[in-house]
């Protein structure tokens, strides 16, 4: 039976395949693919905080916008309309970009970093990664702070020269930002990179004064340390000393996380490297076993190495209650590896691991280090004693007569820095 043709399913309407056709065109294809991309960036910049937290929400609004106008411009049935409708859109997204700008106007300090960072990897945190760029024309790296406070008692700048050898200053007073926060200037710091064993890494200010002028983080000066309560010296922070890992909320880690962040300690992102140290930290002596296996494995890298010592540290600055646990958790050869790398070429690698093994107070550490003296450099000498100042408060009577008569000799020939360190740990083991 044949229909009416004002019946018929597709009367008045012979050109609907068409039409949908010219709605689901080239420019909504194109307009989709580009709002999901746009999202993707920003999402993913989001979750790995790989720049400035407004630029990250900012390019994810732009993919939505697009993906909306891509989307209304179907109501259309003309490819040249679609164009206009995804045109206006992005043109909408142009001027709220603008209108922001103009917001944030003078609101933010630019902090640049420039002297011995040829070729080196540079980043600056507070609250967290702040965006920067090397600027090859001024040979600096260039970091934006917007905002008008900053949360974080410290900054951290890291160096990575082109070898690998990091340099983490992670004790910056954030005082020295603040009263420049949304004023639009321009702060300047230098980094310095040692000439020799005997110089420091340092960051000076565009006055030369120090803004950082040692590397690691906010240690005490154990040469001026209180030594007439070694209990009281270990039960929590000395004034002023704040641990990077703690900033963030502590919590237990499984075997598998801690092996991925381990293994993230070797990565060429200094971000994802200072975090795995941080957050292995955090968690706690339950680090202790698995970073120390890794330290044993033959041929480790330099930055395994250092991640390793660095994380025993921060996590021991926390936990001076436990050194019992944590020297229970440590058997000698690790006990071993941990003596060499406080005598270690690297000057970062000396510093933390002598202040983990300080504040461990493992007498076992001590004929050690006296083994290490020997092959050290004169700065490694001095990093080389700091276990066996650190032990001698929890030696025996007999192991402190020991330290006296072995160490006293060492002080002939001694640089005034490690004459003074010897001078001090004879008096600590004279005492009852």
């Amino acid at each position: 039976m044949n229909m009416p043709a004002d019946e018929h399913p597709n009367a008045g309407n012979t050109h609907a395949p068409d039409e949908e056709n010219k709605r689901i065109g080239p420019v909504f294809k194109y307009g989709l693919a580009a709002g999901f991309a746009l999202i993707l960036i920003g999402g993913t910049a989001l979750s790995l905080s790989l720049t400035n937290l407004f630029l990250e929400i900012l390019v994810v609004c732009a993919g939505l916008g697009v993906i909306f106008g891509a989307f209304g411009s179907t109501a259309s049935i003309s490819i040249p309309v679609q164009g206009i409708t995804l045109t206006g859109v992005a043109a909408i997204v142009v001027a709220l970009f603008i209108i922001l700008i103009g917001q944030l106007d003078n609101r933010y300090v630019l902090v640049r970093v420039n002297g011995d960072i040829q070729e080196a990897d540079v980043s600056l945190a507070g609250d967290h990664d702040y965006f920067g760029a090397f600027r090859k024309a001024l040979k600096s790296h260039d970091f934006i702070i917007f905002g008008k406070e900053i949360k974080a008692r410290k900054l951290h700048v890291t160096v990575t020269m082109k070898d690998r050898t990091e340099y983490p200053f992670d004790c910056i007073d954030a005082a020295v930002i603040r009263p420049y926060l949304a004023s639009g200037m321009t702060i300047e710091w230098s980094f310095k990179r040692p000439t020799d064993d005997n110089d420091t890494p340092k960051i000076l200010d565009s006055d030369g004064q120090p803004v950082a002028n040692d590397i690691g983080g906010c240690r005490h000066d154990i040469l001026r340390a209180s030594t007439t309560d070694a209990e009281t010296k270990r039960s929590g922070y000395v004034p002023g000393l704040i641990s990077v890992a703690y900033a963030q909320a502590s919590g237990a880690l499984s075997d598998e996380e801690i092996g991925k962040l381990i293994g993230q300690l070797e990565s060429d992102i200094s971000r994802l490297r200072r975090g795995a140290r941080s957050d292995l930290a955090a968690a706690g002596p339950v680090i202790v076993q698995p970073l120390l296996a890794r330290l044993n494995q033959e041929n480790s890298s330099y930055r395994l190495r250092l991640g390793v010592v660095v994380a025993l540290a921060e996590m021991l600055r926390d936990n001076k209650d436990k050194r019992a646990l944590v020297i229970g958790k440590i058997e000698g050869d690790a006990l071993e590896r941990l003596v060499e790398a406080a005598a270690d070429k690297d000057r970062t690698i000396r510093i933390y691991a002598s202040e983990f093994l300080y504040d461990l107070g493992d007498p076992r550490s001590i004929p050690m280090a006296f083994n290490q003296f020997r092959t050290a450099s004169p700065n490694g000498r001095f990093n080389v004693l700091l276990p066996v100042k650190g032990a001698v408060p929890f030696a025996t009577a007999a192991e402190k007569t020991n330290v006296i008569t072995t160490i006293v000799p060492l002080k002939t020939g001694s640089p005034p820095k490690v004459g003074a360190l010897i001078d001090s740990i004879v008096v600590e083991a004279k005492k009852n």
